[in-house]
């Protein structure tokens, strides 16, 4: 079996694993629920790309970065610069919606972080918030984007509360706000969150994490907001997990 690195992003809600090979290239990835019944779920998981592959370094990165044993650990902004320029060389702007909080990074053509900005205080906008304020709407999430595409409505939840913005979403099913409006009507609350953070777009914005993986209408309304071409990374919720696997490469010990 040839060399290979694995990278183990372990967020809030979802533990990422990534392997490459000795140039980088992916060549493995999957997803588990972080806080799973099932205990041996990440056992049985590691275990299996043991088997599969020959991995000389681990790379763990995440909320519980800290709670598996690898050569090095990094945080998320770090993985995230090194994942996306990667594949994205040159100065950028990365937007990095997880389940808990946003990250805003600015990172050089070298994968380094220039500056950053974290939303870990409040869950306006991430994952979460979507997803309590979907199941308040009754709406799947995997239907979102194609029901907020069909809408031409311009409403907005104001609060960024999630239980005020969960008062909001009975109020519009009280007044029968079509579903395609109210779907469309939670992308616009958090481009407007975002709209109030430092995002540079002076430079490439390239999108990542597990959000914009499962709603990619976001990628226009953002386009549209803040009137630039805003690139989704390729398999965007496993960006941060690359990143950790390419510095497994290149770590040194």
């Amino acid at each position: 079996m040839i060399d290979s690195y694995l990278g183990i992003d372990l967020g809030s809600s979802y533990t990422k694993f990534v392997v490459t090979d000795d140039s980088g290239g992916l060549v493995f990835n999957n997803v588990i629920p972080t806080l799973s019944r099932n205990k041996d779920m990440f056992k049985n998981q590691f275990e299996d790309i043991s088997n599969m592959f020959s991995i000389k370094k681990i790379c763990t990165t995440g909320y519980g970065r800290d709670t598996v044993k690898g050569d090095l650990k990094k945080t998320e902004l770090i993985c995230a610069a090194a994942g996306i320029s990667a594949l994205f060389p040159g100065n950028k702007c990365i937007i990095d919606i997880g389940g808990e909080d946003i990250k805003i990074i600015e990172s050089g053509p070298g994968g380094e972080v220039i500056n950053f900005y974290m939303n870990d205080k409040c869950s306006a906008g991430t994952g979460t918030f979507i997803t309590e304020i979907a199941d308040k709407a009754e709406l799947e999430i995997g239907e979102m984007s194609e029901l907020a595409k069909r809408s031409s409505g311009s409403n907005i939840i104001n609060s960024f509360c999630t239980v005020f913005a969960k008062s909001e979403i009975l109020g519009w099913k009280f007044n029968n706000i079509p579903i395609e409006e109210i779907s469309k009507g939670i992308y616009l609350s958090i481009v407007s969150r975002l709209r109030k953070l430092p995002v540079k777009t002076n430079i490439p914005v390239i999108l990542c994490g597990g959000v914009i993986a499962y709603h990619p209408y976001l990628q226009e309304l953002l386009s549209e907001e803040f009137s630039v071409d805003v690139t989704i990374a390729p398999n965007p919720q496993y960006m941060v997990a690359l990143g950790a696997s390419i510095l497994a490469m290149k770590y040194e010990a």
